[in-house]
């Protein structure tokens, strides 16, 4: 029996002229041999190439031991021996997967699935334990029967006999057996040259010594009946495992696997074939019920390769490979991939340090008199943190906050791109932000972002949004979500001495997490400026967001409460005393527990009373927050001709976007431009076409390209 081969293939020294390949079956030989003595397994001396394919074929299952020699370039022409490698060829047969056993009787703990369920197995070999192993009842003949998921070729089964400690005195152990074998469990057919059945050794680590050939049968059901046992008493019988295993007639492994994503439109179809096949009738297309039911296009090829031709964007497809030749033919199961979605205009991952800067391709405002500045000042340019995809992104830096009010940078192809092919309807880009600290969105409702590590022990770092107040007063609002960079990650109301880290405070938050994973609500409080913080909690249940909190000042007593409606109220503890001075801070309060991620809120229904005065101000309190203005994104395309459009994202603070989002825009709305011949384009923040003041900051672009989206 034999295999197609496979080529070899090493990285040869670079000092290295030639290359001496052996190949043989045994160690001792491969690592002997010699160019004054082969051994008969030097198969290639002074060959330049770093390949090596083998003569003929080679056995199915054999462990194959190889060596490359480095021969020294002229003159001295030195040998330098290579370590032994070793590599072993597929198997004739694979193991037959999805079997379901069932048995004429069984003993408690002793059913048939324990023969196919690997229990009492370590590798191959098998234990002595009872209750891992199928034994019957009542006197002989007893059967076991297997059902496969699908009728295939059977090539051959391995028996682990019954192997109790006790077997060599009793002999549970199965000896003359008739096999029948079905397709459909109606009709049986009765093997052939079944031999006897020898006996299990009794001992731990027992390996299978019984083979029972079926010889590439079809079947579905296989039934094996025990007609004696080896015991002379005895009358029970049984199997510790069995393993069958199949010839794969049909085709197999398919590259792009089953499943794939992202396959390249020029991608080669391949896979492995059957053991007979002689031809391979391949079915492809997009409709998956043509190709499984045979109607989709067909061709016949004789190489086990199929090029599907020109594919489109984001496109899924199926296929299917019949094995013709043999017995066959020889129906293959349906496969299916998706194409990429976008072909690349720019990933950002060619520009480097020296010779290719970014800047150099995408000219912002330092050479075109606007706002913006694209990569950093110091090397890397390029960001190689912040990323989409990839090892490289674009920075962004906007500032509208002095004229032209506008912030791009715009890049320029060397040959015009033509945008429109394989199916091609959409361009697509990447973009991230930094959140808003803090914005009043009206009506109550505002939206916040903060880092920072705690609000906690002697010392804040958190985001606060305050207004004035003077004597009794309160706030509540409702926590309407608070992304999860911690469990501890907390917002809500605040009344507070002052901006100062270690100010006095009282903070009723809820923390994020959700209500199984948080740490729910925590009246939390420092009762002397740097002092320890102290906290009353309602952790179990735990409450999570959405849910309302509200502070209370009376004097210097504070309170704290939780509600899940705004109207019934619960105290978290006691009353606490709090010294402070007229005017306090009361306002809305935002840490992600995490000095190096930032969380985001969205507060609801906020309402105080009391006589609170001024406008909302936000601050970072205990550290830098950098965060973004609000202001939208555009694209602006130019052909060869001259002619622009200009494409203005749907969200107008689309700057402030905290995630990697993409931006996907139809071809359609870039009108007016030949989008075969697209020959610039301009990334932008701000509005152009009425400029005003407006907002700064940092953003990050990240593989921008054409193609299709999948449905």
């Amino acid at each position: 029996m034999c295999s197609v081969t496979r080529a070899v293939s090493w990285t040869g020294s670079e000092l290295a002229g030639t290359h001496d390949v052996y190949l043989g079956k045994t160690f001792a030989d491969v690592n002997d041999a010699g160019r004054t003595n082969p051994k008969g397994v030097l198969a290639s001396q002074g060959q330049t190439a770093v390949t090596y394919d083998p003569d003929g074929l080679l056995e199915y299952g054999q462990t194959y031991y190889w060596r490359i020699d480095e021969v020294n370039q002229a003159p001295d022409n030195t040998i330098f021996k290579g370590p032994v490698w070793s590599f072993t060829v597929e198997p004739y047969g694979y193991p037959i997967t999805g079997v379901t056993a069932t048995a004429s009787s069984s003993q408690p703990s002793m059913g048939p699935e324990k023969t196919i369920d690997g229990s009492g197995m370590t590798g191959d070999l098998h234990s002595t334990e009872s209750t891992t192993m199928w034994m019957s009842k009542g006197t002989l003949p007893n059967w076991i029967q297997y059902e496969f998921d699908a009728a295939c070729k059977v090539y051959e089964l391995k028996v682990w006999n019954s192997n109790q400690m006790i077997e060599a005195f009793v002999g549970f152990g199965a000896k003359d057996v008739t096999i029948e074998y079905s397709v459909d469990g109606v009709t049986w057919t009765t093997l052939a040259g079944v031999p006897q059945f020898a006996q299990g050794t009794g001992l731990p680590g027992y390996a299978a010594n019984t083979t029972v050939s079926f010889g590439g049968v079809m079947a579905k059901y296989v039934k094996l009946t025990i007609n004696k046992n080896w015991a002379s008493v005895a009358t029970q019988t049984g199997f510790s495992e069995v393993r069958f295993s199949y010839v794969p007639v049909q085709a197999r492994v398919p590259q792009p696997a089953a499943g794939a994503t992202g396959v390249q439109l020029d991608a080669e179809l391949n896979w492995r074939p059957g053991r007979e096949a002689q031809s391979h009738k391949v079915y492809f297309g997009a409709d998956p019920n043509a190709v499984a039911n045979g109607t989709a296009a067909a061709q016949t090829v004789t190489a086990h390769t199929f090029e599907a031709g020109s594919l489109t964007y984001g496109t899924r497809y199926y296929w299917k490979v019949d094995e013709i030749g043999g017995s066959g033919p020889y129906a293959g199961s349906v496969w299916s991939f998706s194409t990429q979605e976008f072909a690349t205009i720019d990933d950002f991952e060619s520009y480097n340090d020296t010779d290719n800067r970014i800047y150099d391709t995408w000219l912002d405002g330092l050479i075109n008199n606007n706002g913006s500045t694209v990569g950093y000042f110091q090397a890397p340019f390029a960001e190689r943190t912040i990323l989409h995809g990839g090892k490289q992104s674009m920075p962004f830096e906007y500032n509208n906050v002095k004229a032209p009010y506008y912030s791009e940078a715009t890049r320029t192809f060397d040959t015009t791109q033509n945008w429109t092919v394989n199916g091609a309807d959409t361009v697509s880009l990447y973009f991230q932000g930094r959140a808003a600290g803090f914005a009043d969105n009206g009506n109550g409702t505002f939206s916040m972002s903060s880092s920072g590590t705690d609000v906690w022990n002697n010392g804040d770092q958190f985001r606060f949004a305050y207004k004035s107040l003077s004597g009794d007063g309160s706030i509540v609002a409702r926590v309407d979500s608070i992304a999860n960079t911690n469990v501890w990650a907390k917002g809500g109301v605040m009344i507070r001495q002052s901006i100062d880290t270690g100010s006095t405070h009282a903070f009723m938050p809820i923390t994020a997490g959700g209500s199984g994973a948080g740490n729910g609500a925590s009246f939390q409080r420092r009762l002397t400026v740097a002092g320890a913080s102290t906290n009353d909690d309602k952790a179990a249940p735990a409450v999570a967001a959405p849910y309302w909190v509200k502070v209370e000042r009376k004097g210097n007593s504070f309170t704290g409460s939780i509600s899940p409606d705004g109207k019934t109220w619960t105290p978290l503890g006691t009353a606490q005393t709090i010294v402070m001075t007229n005017p306090v801070l009361i306002g809305l309060a935002l840490c992600s527990h995490d000095a190096a991620l930032t969380t985001t809120a969205e507060i609801s229904n906020v309402s105080t009373t009391g006589t609170v005065t001024g406008s909302w101000q936000a601050v970072a309190i205990g550290m830098a927050m950098p965060t973004n203005g609000p202001a939208p994104l555009y694209l602006t395309v130019q052909d060869k001709a001259g002619k622009t459009k200009t494409v203005v994202n749907a969200n107008p603070s689309a700057s402030a976007t905290a995630a990697w989002t993409q931006w996907r825009i139809p071809l359609s709305d870039l009108t007016g431009v030949s989008l075969t011949t697209v020959q610039r384009i301009t990334l932008g923040v701000g509005d152009k076409t009425s400029p005003k003041a407006g907002a700064a900051g940092m953003l990050y672009f990240d593989d921008i390209g054409y193609g299709h989206p999948l449905p």
